[in-house]
């Protein structure tokens, strides 16, 4: 393994030269880190949809780390390493191959090259270690004389625990009870403590709100709320198209070669159509994403790994794999590299990447609230603002009403007490009327900025 470890620096190299600016998720994950430090509540005192767990991470990174780009950089790459090599492990040890070897450590590793924003700490990465670590206990239950009572408690826990980090994980359940009944024969008891147990790390959370008088906050806004976000579209189809085509074509081959050329053992006929819905339902997690961008499609990299070793095997010879090997691993990773470059010089970027904070020209250090989705006044400025997720929080405004709306309005102004408001939406006049204790407070002045008190 420590040759893949070489190996995954030296393809990283290639990004980390080509200076890629902070995006836009990046930013939002540093400022809920940035709040909660300061002592503000998910989900009460700041308005997101970020799970309850990936939250915990942020802020104890942002209290150790301050939410660093380095930082971000650093545990991505560890937890990429880990989920690499224990994927290896978990094939070799289900017996997914005729040969045990790194093949599928390399492939993986490789695959990862695919787009740059694989190698940040997002929510779906973070997930994505559990969905791992749920896959495996899936898969051991395709083999003969296992206990399985142990197994399925603990896929359960951990599908239950991607999804406190992730809300598009939520799809996992089914997958769980589905493969459980159609490909392992699950009887109805394993299915109910499968269902038991990928509600404790929820039902954990909810106590936790429940202390703190906010668990309707918490199922509103990371439930109820979740389904009726409009998504942002970060990169188009054809971005995804690009990065993804290619391993999915050699993916889907390598099933069919399963399916037609190959002589599979009962467990491994199981494996392959467990992987097979795997990846279905990774696609299909598509609608219940609120950003488009393709870290979120990072946890079907062990499925494409999986089935793109098994087409290294139609080659016979160590030549023609060793030809097929090198091959991989100059044209993913410039898949990921050439698309990069065409992001940073195409004006499409601007839609994921994090833009100028020079634009409002805001003294450093002011108490800034910005009304809209443009969080790079935020930049160089303190966030005096609960609405993170601004989309979010007209969505849940519009659902208070407008008396609860301008109560709720008028609390965050008292609390935050913002210098200056970017009325980007245009609800400033709207939000505060009829409130007389606030009108007189704020006044626009000629940049379009809102200042508290006078302003020339």
């Amino acid at each position: 393994m420590v040759g893949i470890l070489f190996l995954f620096i030296l393809l990283q190299t290639p990004y980390y030269l080509m200076d890629i600016p902070t995006l836009q998720p990046e930013f939002i994950w540093k400022l809920l880190g940035q709040q909660i430090k300061s002592g503000d509540l998910l989900y009460v005192a700041i308005i997101d949809n970020t799970g309850p767990f990936s939250a915990i991470v942020y802020w104890l990174n942002g209290t150790m780390f301050s939410n660093s780009w380095l930082s971000f950089r650093i545990i991505a790459s560890v937890i990429l390493f880990f989920q690499v090599f224990y994927a290896n492990h978990m094939l070799i040890e289900n017996n997914a191959y005729d040969e045990s070897n790194y093949l599928p450590a390399f492939i993986m590793l490789v695959l990862y090259q695919l787009s740059f924003d694989f190698m940040t700490l997002s929510p779906a990465l973070m997930g994505s270690t559990f969905v791992l670590l749920a896959l495996s206990k899936l898969l051991s239950q395709t083999s003969v004389n296992t206990n399985t009572v142990p197994s399925v408690l603990l896929m359960g826990i951990y599908a239950g625990t991607a999804f406190c980090f992730h809300f598009p994980y939520l799809l996992f359940l089914p997958l769980l009870i589905f493969s459980g009944l159609l490909i392992n024969g699950f009887s109805f008891q394993q299915l109910a403590l499968i269902l038991t147990a990928f509600l404790l790390p929820t039902a954990f959370c909810a106590l936790f709100f429940f202390w703190h008088d906010a668990l309707p906050n918490f199922i509103e806004l990371y439930f109820t709320l979740a389904f009726k976000l409009d998504k942002i579209y970060h990169v188009s189809f054809k971005d995804l198209s690009y990065i993804y085509f290619l391993p999915l074509i050699i993916a889907i081959m390598g099933y069919l070669k399963n399916n037609i050329l190959r002589r599979l053992t009962v467990n491994q006929q199981k494996q392959n159509h467990l992987f097979m819905l795997f990846l279905l339902l990774n696609i299909s997690m598509f609608f219940l994403m609120d950003r488009v961008s393709p870290f979120q499609f990072i946890s079907i990299v062990p499925v494409l790994a999986y089935f793109i070793t098994h087409f290294f095997s139609i080659a016979k010879t160590k030549l023609a794999q060793n030809v097929l090997g090198y091959s991989l691993l100059l044209i993913i990773p410039l898949i990921g590299y050439s698309w990069t470059f065409y992001l940073l010089n195409d004006n499409s970027f601007s839609k994921y990447k994090l833009e100028n904070s020079a634009t409002h020209a805001i003294p450093d250090g002011e108490k800034v609230m910005v009304l809209g989705s443009d969080l790079a006044p935020y930049q160089n400025t303190n966030m005096a603002s609960p609405y993170l997720n601004f989309r979010l929080t007209e969505i849940y405004f519009d659902k208070m009403g407008e008396r609860k709306r301008k109560i709720r309005f008028y609390q965050d102004l008292k609390k935050e007490q913002p210098e200056i408001i970017i009325d980007e939406a245009g609800v400033f006049d709207e939000w505060i009327d009829d409130l007389p204790k606030i009108k007189p407070l704020y006044s626009k002045s000629n940049n379009g900025l809102i200042y508290r008190g006078n302003q020339e």
